[in-house]
């Protein structure tokens, strides 16, 4: 039972956080680049993003981890099989993407306050009142411009890891 909730809050999360990111690529940022949509709405869904990558940097390693346990003892079969390197390129196809989306915001925000520590960036993120008091701070289309390399990589690194996932789901041999 424990197995099949872990497997299936896996998956679920997975597919939630890549599809967020494909969507904020596939729908939002072109909107931005075209100075189409308004800063706040652009930071709101930036934002939401974010804590999506939070909230998925959290319960895919935690599943993840205990899925490695579950299904690839010895740890031998992580690096002794095709299934295990898939794993593991799984685990580096995240850690990147989590990485690209965390920098793209932190850049976005640092457009509208360089003075943004990090410390201040992890505890709040990119809240839509961050923009408050920043006439001069720069409009859609800037941040969008800003964050456009690491949510294009992001959105790459999805599909990579979705195509990753279905070798693994459709069996790769031994």
């Amino acid at each position: 039972m424990i197995r099949t909730v872990a497997y299936a809050v896996h998956v679920l999360s997975g597919a939630f956080w890549t599809g967020a990111v494909l969507f904020v690529v596939y729908a939002v940022l072109p909107r931005a680049t075209d100075g189409d949509l308004s800063r706040e709405s652009f930071a709101d869904a930036a934002h939401r993003l974010l804590m999506v990558t939070r909230w998925t940097g959290v319960a895919l390693p935690v599943t993840g981890a205990y899925l490695v346990w579950v299904f690839y003892r010895p740890l031998e079969l992580l690096t002794g099989t095709s299934r295990g390197w898939a794993v593991l390129a799984m685990l580096s196809l995240w850690g990147v993407m989590n990485g690209l989306v965390e920098l793209g915001i932190l850049r976005m925000r640092r457009e509208v306050d360089s003075d943004v520590g990090w410390g201040t960036y992890m505890a709040e993120g990119f809240p839509t009142e961050a923009l408050d008091g920043a006439a001069d701070a720069p409009g859609t289309a800037r941040l969008a411009t800003v964050a456009r390399p690491y949510l294009l990589a992001s959105a790459g690194l999805a599909v990579l890891l979705l195509v990753d996932a279905a070798l693994l789901a459709g069996g790769i041999p031994g």
